[in-house]
């Protein structure tokens, strides 16, 4: 018969306690919340700040995932995502939440934003004015028939297909590639003096970095002021109420938005992130118990 000294079974006993307390630790460690994002600049630095904060405040696992939007939409419906704070309301996701509703909760507004087409402030007001002026001969020549614009059948690109319907631009075509793709195409075009059209959304840091507005939209078609929603799945207030709470009130001020965009592309959204979450950590944490904050200005 084998038998074991004091000091072994001391040892083994020690040793079973440990793995013990880390599997109890292990399974009572929560699921993580699925974040779904789009590579959009602004919803980068909003996803990243809310997966701080929920990571710091709540000890909260985060798990992002990175899609297009229509996919979001779908995942989020079948429930192989938690949430997406990204849906630009009433009208340029409308198709895409429509279809979804009753498999979805709206957690509220994250911050307010604008989309349509845009053309550099050096064409003329009296050249270009409204989408309208799109249809004079020698705009269209101009332009060379070309609307910039991101990835394929996110919403602002089917909203600009029945633009180019509604408003008969004939002879115009979208050139779609990502929203650097669409960007550095338009900085080339001024850097050698020729026209651009692009679809455009704000907040962007492409505002703060060149001079562009907006084309007046006389049938309404890309919508006024646009809101940015937090948007769950059906039943996820109920399982993850304090993360819903934080959602529902978590808040960015644009023009914090737009600098930390604008700072990113010199360092990085994690690095503004951090540094910005520091800098207002208060401000996160009273969004937890809904109350509100004074902002701290962060990092410039």
């Amino acid at each position: 018969m084998v038998t074991l000294s004091s000091k072994t079974f001391s040892g083994w006993l020690a040793g079973l306690c440990m793995v013990f307390c880390s599997l109890l630790a292990h399974a009572e460690e929560p699921a993580p919340v699925r974040i779904g994002w789009v590579n959009w600049s602004d919803t980068e630095i909003a996803v990243k700040l809310a997966s701080t904060a929920l990571q710091d405040h709540l000890k909260q696992p985060v798990k992002l995932v990175l899609a297009d939007i229509g996919i979001q939409f779908q995942a989020l419906a079948n429930g192989n995502i938690d949430l997406i704070p990204m849906v630009w309301l009433p009208s340029t996701h409308k198709a895409f939440y429509d279809k979804y509703s009753d498999k979805l909760e709206d957690l509220g507004v994250l911050y307010e934003g604008r989309i349509g087409m845009a053309v550099p402030t050096s064409i003329a007001a009296s050249e270009i004015a409204s989408i309208e002026d799109l249809n004079k001969p020698d705009v269209r020549e101009k332009l060379g028939g070309k609307i910039l614009t991101s990835e394929v059948g996110n919403g602002q690109y089917k909203l600009t297909e029945k633009a180019i319907e509604l408003y008969k631009l004939d002879g115009y075509k979208m050139v779609a590639s990502s929203e650097s793709g669409m960007l550095s195409e338009l900085d080339r075009n001024l850097k050698r003096d020729k026209w651009s059209l692009v679809n455009a959304w704000s907040p962007h840091w492409m505002f703060s970095k060149w001079s562009l507005r907006y084309l007046d939209d006389p049938k309404k078609i890309f919508g006024g002021a646009e809101q940015i929603h937090a948007v769950a799945r059906k039943g996820f207030s109920a399982e993850y109420p304090d993360v819903a709470r934080f959602f529902t009130h978590f808040n960015i001020p644009q023009a914090d938005l737009e600098r930390l965009m604008a700072a990113a592309r010199d360092s990085s959204a994690d690095k503004v992130v951090a540094e910005y979450y520091a800098a207002n950590k208060p401000r996160f944490e009273a969004m937890f118990g809904g109350q509100t904050a004074s902002v701290t200005t962060g990092p410039q």
